[in-house]
């Protein structure tokens, strides 16, 4: 049975418009499986909340600007103890002393950040990556792969400039599958059910 893509989206304030990018990034994939983006809601919420959110997700995109922000520092922080596999993305802009920092205290190397086109070409790219899984968790077909294929190569040929806006995934969101039949949605239904 096919696997809902779960994705974490961790941003600080100055970045927040860029889940609305990484939310374009996933709708734009030319093939058509289960994803949930995930986000501590705006309001807030408390740790247990936030580790649930984390708990089993396949990717967590950690977003650094200018400052590191609530609750952003505890999602880095819960990611890392619950080993879910992170993408550290940093904006190339005059950063704070802690957000400088925090930078510094990770070891691992920062990707670089100049642009939503750039954003989302990354985002696009580490999609392709994950969804190209050795035992296809995500119940793609060998036209599906071939499709993501293409997708990445013209994605590395031109990224147009797509720009954050309120919206998208912004509050975070799931899309749902139209090609993987009735298994996947029943699935989904009850976790519907079962959460309201």
């Amino acid at each position: 049975m096919a696997e809902k893509l779960r994705l974490f989206v961790s941003a600080t304030s100055d970045l927040e418009n860029s889940r609305a990018v990484i939310g374009r990034a996933v709708a734009d994939l030319p093939v058509q499986i289960g994803v949930e983006i995930r986000r501590t809601p705006a309001q807030g919420a408390a740790y247990d909340d936030i580790f649930e959110l984390i708990a089993n997700v396949d990717r967590v995109y950690f977003l650094l600007g200018r400052d590191i922000t609530a609750p952003a520092g505890a999602e880095w922080h819960l990611a890392w103890q619950l080993e879910r596999s992170i993408l550290p993305l940093r904006a190339v802009v005059p950063r704070t002393p802690a957000a400088q920092e925090f930078a510094r205290n990770f070891l691992g190397e920062w990707t670089r950040l100049r642009s939503n086109a750039e954003l989302a070409r990354l985002v696009t790219l580490d999609l392709v990556r994950i969804l190209d899984h050795p035992t296809n968790r995500y119940g793609l077909t060998v036209p599906d792969f071939e499709l993501l294929k293409l997708h990445a190569a013209r994605v590395m040929k031109q990224a147009p400039d797509v720009q954050g806006e309120a919206g998208g995934a912004e509050g975070g969101g799931v899309l749902l599958d139209t090609v993987h039949g009735e298994e996947f949605n029943d699935q989904f239904d009850d976790e519907l059910l079962v959460s309201n």
